[in-house]
């Protein structure tokens, strides 16, 4: 019996938990931070959004482009170029990144975000990443100086995928 109760522990830790959810007319959250913006003109933007990140200017951002997404990450600093150093529950890989423009943050003290979209060798290898997210805990990337927390990001990019159309 004692076994068995630890084998339904570990698989209920093992397995990604239900978002808490707050949704009004223009967006609905996940767990705090993972926000759904329900606004046709941002492209079914869902963004890892706190206080303590927009402040630093970093950003981490899954938006449609048509049925396709776009992953994109904004720093304080211009990057320099290729890849982007990006680690999964500890598991670092290095995903190229195009440049995609410097935007004007008022948010951001410094004043302008630097964006990279994330490239991936097809549809598959995309696919696989956002589902190691779905399943993952915690993200870092490499040039940024806070995590990212993937408490209800499993439910958020699922649920975001019916935006991309």
């Amino acid at each position: 019996m004692r076994l068995f109760a630890m084998a339904l522990i570990a698989l209920g830790l093992a397995l990604p938990a239900r978002a808490e959810i707050v949704e009004n007319e223009m967006m609905k959250v996940f767990d705090g931070h993972w926000v759904q913006s329900k606004d046709p003109s941002q492209f079914g933007a869902l963004m890892f959004l706190t206080q303590e990140r927009a402040a630093a200017g970093e950003y981490f951002t899954i938006r449609c482009v048509g049925a396709d997404r776009s992953i994109r990450i904004g720093f304080p600093k211009r990057q320099n170029g290729g890849a982007i150093g990006i680690t999964i529950d500890g598991t670092p890989r290095e995903i190229e990144a195009n440049f995609t423009g410097r935007t004007k943050d008022r948010n951001f003290l410094k004043g302008n975000i630097f964006s990279y979209e994330l490239k991936f060798d097809d549809a598959a290898a995309q696919s696989a990443f956002l589902e190691e997210m779905r399943a993952g805990r915690m993200l870092t990337v490499k040039g940024q100086s806070l995590p990212i927390s993937l408490a209800g990001a499993g439910q958020a990019v699922q649920e975001q995928a019916t935006y991309c159309r």
